[in-house]
């Protein structure tokens, strides 16, 4: 998603191109991107010109959406979701703590969005950027 948000403007990206510069397997992307396409985060265009394009502006696109896209909930143990699933759920003394967290990583992830993923890029990859640099002694 990155990838693409970086691109965007200049057209569809080929997926061998994205698969090669995030060095990972085109098999790999392939089973995100139908995550992806199916959350209706992503479009493809097939023919001459095609490929891949952002479903909506960067700024529209939370990194939540984008990890429930492809992992699905995110509970962090599945009890959360599916209480029925444990006879313990009455009176399990950690079902809340981890309900707890799991709120606290979504609040995380549904206030960043892919155009905020952008700018950190840019700034981390600029060579003039003082981010991150540690102060002279």
């Amino acid at each position: 998603m990155l990838e693409l948000a970086l691109h965007k403007g200049n057209g569809p990206m080929m997926m061998q191109t994205i698969a090669e510069n995030q060095h990972v397997s085109r098999k790999y992307l392939d089973t995100i991107f139908a995550s992806l396409k199916n959350a209706k985060l992503i479009i493809s265009r097939r023919g001459v010109g095609g490929g891949h394009l952002l479903a909506k502006e960067p700024d529209q696109i939370l990194i939540g959406d984008i990890l429930r896209a492809v992992e699905g909930p995110l509970s962090l143990v599945d009890c959360i979701d599916s209480p029925e699933i444990c006879d313990r759920t009455d009176s399990c003394a950690t079902m809340e703590i981890w309900a707890d967290i799991g709120k606290a990583i979504e609040s995380v992830i549904d206030h960043i969005t892919l155009a905020d993923l952008v700018e950190r890029h840019l700034t981390l990859t600029d060579p003039g950027s003082t981010l991150g640099a540690c102060p002279s002694r």
